[in-house]
């Protein structure tokens, strides 16, 4: 499964954090209009200040978050009072991402106002153009899950994420939830993945194409199906529809080691950079 990237000559480093950085943004802008589709009474809210994009979706909703503060030069506080108001304005918490582009004066400035980290992320890059096809697995399915399919798709991978220890009941998913994942699925440039076992559905993911960038992304594998291959067949689809779309990267984000990052290992990701959020409570 590993790619060939040792006959490959790698990108400089600071190239790589731009096109993620770029990536996350137009991924956030796609995922904040969704929001007004499946939504309708939550206004279209998106901005743009100190060098980053400031997007909301909706008090509880995780998607509301600035991506991009502080990567374009020195962060004044006039700036970040810009920043908290338009989130105070929307009776909102404030989210930010900070990542290895972000001005190193602004988390001692969040720190002092009473920001707390949270929603740390590790962040992998795969060159494509390396990367032979890969052979897919003859047990699992994955197909492509339409809008007609949506509800599905979006209870799938809510209920996936969700479970632990034992199975989720799909119908007592909070809609906020609900609604976060199918601005995920469905946004545009998003396209959303089932995997089925025995044709039975077994999980979820996104492949997400911006240019020459790709973001595999929105996985997870419901209890009853896991340690059986779906993650990895989900991964290896999407790599290869990536690689058939044109695309030169691929990048993927995990919040913790685990199965996720030892997958993404084995199909030859690379670590790139960390990125976390702080966060002022409303």
């Amino acid at each position: 499964m590993a790619s060939s990237y040792a006959r490959c000559e790698a990108p400089e480093r600071g190239l790589l954090l731009e096109q993620l950085q770029g990536l996350s943004v137009t991924m956030l802008k796609a995922a904040t209009s969704a929001m007004v589709f499946r939504s309708p009474e939550t206004r279209l809210s998106l901005a743009e200040c100190a060098g980053g994009c400031l997007a909301f979706s909706g008090t509880d909703v995780p998607l509301t978050r600035a991506i991009g503060v502080g990567t374009a030069g020195q962060v004044s506080e006039d700036e970040v009072d810009a920043v908290e108001s338009f989130y105070r304005s929307r009776n909102s918490a404030v989210r930010i991402v900070v990542s290895e582009r972000t001005d190193s004066c602004l988390p001692e400035i969040l720190r002092r106002r009473g920001y707390q980290s949270d929603d740390f992320m590790q962040n992998w890059w795969l060159p494509l153009e390396c990367t032979a096809a890969h052979t897919l697995s003859l047990d699992i399915e994955v197909v492509s899950a339409g809008l007609n399919q949506a509800e599905a798709w979006v209870r799938t991978v809510a209920a996936g994420f969700a479970e632990e220890d034992s199975p989720v009941d799909e119908a007592k998913i909070p809609s906020w939830v609900l609604d976060t994942f199918y601005c995920l699925g469905f946004a545009n440039g998003a396209q959303p993945f089932f995997a089925k076992q025995k044709g039975v559905i077994a999980g979820g993911g996104v492949l997400h194409v911006t240019g020459e960038t790709a973001s595999i992304r929105t996985t997870s594998c419901r209890i009853e199906h896991r340690n059986q291959g779906v993650q990895r067949a989900l991964l290896a689809f999407r790599l290869d529809a990536a690689m058939r779309a044109g695309c030169r990267f691929a990048f993927s984000s995990t919040d913790k080691p685990g199965p996720s990052s030892r997958n993404l290992r084995r199909f030859g990701f690379n670590a790139l950079s960390t990125s976390f959020t702080m966060i002022l409570p409303h």
